[in-house]
């Protein structure tokens, strides 16, 4: 089965479904009327988002409770006794008296203002903000700033591109693989990837998750990869082997 969309809960995501139905399906299983989640579904194919307020506001009109008023009986009333002769009404016409109005305008003061006062404009000053801190080194840590300053600098694994290295989508990244696994960062295992691809767009490593981003840039990579982490790291050993070819060649050099 193909999978076509992508079903996010509260920005996370909970599967990934063939069709429409599917997913309003999914979402009807999983919906809880007594917590406010939020659903989106995303077409991986268009990389658009499908609507789907239409059907949290049926599932909401549908599970809020209903109450029911109860009336209570309403008493029996005896009919007003109505007398047979007509009503006596006059027929002399009412007489109305004009209102007198003066002619004279009436007489108003001026109304006297003092100028306000406006204060100039002050120029913007930006707020301070705390400096970041980066976190400290665990004991296990294999931390190397020059290695992943010069992965910095070497192409994308994906697409082949190359960038400055930053912050942006459209700049290299050091993706470590392992993250944090087994509470040790380590700075070696560790590839470039675009912006984009790591954690700014709906098709980056970090939100499709291993398999769904496999399948979704499956094309860019060579013949035979089944698993993303191990293809990661295979072209982990391979950027630490030439950098290390690098810098025994520099130290020849400088020798």
């Amino acid at each position: 089965m193909i999978t076509r969309y992508l079903l996010l809960k509260n920005n996370k995501i909970i599967g990934y479904e063939a069709s429409v139905a599917d997913a309003e399906a999914s979402i009807r299983r999983d919906f809880r009327i007594r917590k406010q989640d939020l659903y989106e579904l995303q077409d991986l194919e268009s990389n658009e988002v499908v609507c789907v307020d239409g059907l949290l506001r049926q599932l909401r009109i549908a599970a809020a409770p209903q109450k029911k008023i109860k009336f209570p009986p309403q008493k029996e009333r005896k009919p007003l006794p109505r007398s047979s002769k007509p009503i006596a009404r006059s027929t002399k016409p009412i007489a109305r008296t004009p209102i007198a109005r003066s002619t004279r305008p009436i007489a108003r003061t001026p109304i006297v203002r003092e100028p306000v006062e406006c204060s100039p404009n002050k120029p913007f000053v930006q707020p301070d903000r705390k400096p970041y801190k980066r976190p400290k080194p665990g004991r296990n840590d294999i931390i190397d700033d020059k290695f992943s300053a010069w992965l910095g600098t070497q192409p994308c694994v994906i697409t082949g591109m190359v960038a400055e290295r930053g912050a942006g989508p459209y700049h290299i990244h050091c993706h470590h693989i392992r993250g944090r696994a087994r509470g040790r960062r380590n700075d070696h295992n560790q590839v470039p990837l675009m912006g984009h691809l790591h954690t700014y767009a709906n098709h980056s490593y970090h939100v499709l998750g291993k398999n769904g981003f496999l399948e979704k840039w499956k094309d860019h990579m060579p013949d035979g990869v089944d698993d993303i982490v191990e293809y990661f790291e295979s072209r982990a050993k391979a950027f630490k082997a030439q950098y290390d070819a690098e810098v025994q060649e520099i130290h020849l050099i400088a020798e």
